[in-house]
């Protein structure tokens, strides 16, 4: 329609012939998860010769598309566009091919696919650290109980002792805690690495205290008392002995 602004997907070992209806919608999922403001971009065509998918973007939503699309190229887009990214890009590598996107007769950004340098699976690999969620789960027959922890997006599962769980099953589907213990890593060949298991030695709760009033603590700790301003090196010691 006269207005709207065309993006298109190039794929270079594909042709609208060889490729199956399947694999074609999910290459049209990830370009319009790519894009974004779906209720406004629309396809438009696949046109021949190497597959190339079109989309149509109404000038309603073109600066935002615009934005999200530069913020992608440069790796720092919403997490949607940028997971939508990677698995263009590893579809296309599956698929033994190279993609871009175009705008305007420019290449806004391009795929290596193919081309991008693969990384040696590693692991497993032992390595100490910290998990914070929520436990949404907990349960077990034996003298190993398996604890799930809400992490943002991710569920992740986790083992511990019998100790340990009971003192856990108290906070289950209560404020985040930090989990505590060693957990098993691996990377696969695309470079991403992957928790396999994460043994919890201790945990403990964190504070929910709201940021604006966390300032609001601060702020008045750092007001003038009765005999002016509080020495520096007092006033640090006691924030060390708050924690």
């Amino acid at each position: 329609m006269p207005g709207d602004e065309v993006y298109e997907l190039y794929i270079d070992a594909l042709t609208p012939t060889t490729i199956s209806m399947a694999r074609l919608a999910e290459y049209m999922a990830d370009f319009a998860e790519l894009l974004g403001h779906q209720e406004h971009v629309h396809f438009e065509a696949v046109k021949p010769g190497s597959l190339s998918l079109a989309s149509r973007v109404e000038p309603i939503a073109q600066n935002k598309v615009r934005r999200r699309v530069d913020e992608v190229r440069y790796g720092n887009g919403p997490r949607a566009a940028v997971k939508a990214y990677q698995s263009l890009d590893n579809r296309l590598a599956e698929d033994n091919a190279v993609g871009r996107i175009v705008h305007r007769s420019a290449k806004v950004i391009e795929f290596p696919g193919r081309t991008r340098v693969q990384e040696r699976s590693m692991g497993p690999v032992e390595q100490a650290g910290t998990l914070d969620g929520e436990v949404i789960q907990i349960g077990g027959r034996d003298e190993t109980i398996n604890v799930h922890l809400k992490a943002g997006d991710d569920v992740v599962h986790c083992i511990t002792t019998k100790a340990i769980a009971r003192r856990l099953a108290h906070h289950i589907f209560g404020p985040p805690v930090r989990l505590s213990g060693v957990g098993m890593w691996s990377r696969a060949e695309s470079g991403k690495w992957s928790l396999r298991s994460f043994t919890v030695r201790d945990f403990e709760t964190l504070d929910q205290t709201p940021l604006p009033k966390l300032f609001e603590n601060l702020r008045a700790k750092l007001a003038p008392g009765p005999n002016g301003r509080p020495n520096p090196v007092t006033f640090l010691r006691e924030l060390r002995e708050e924690q």
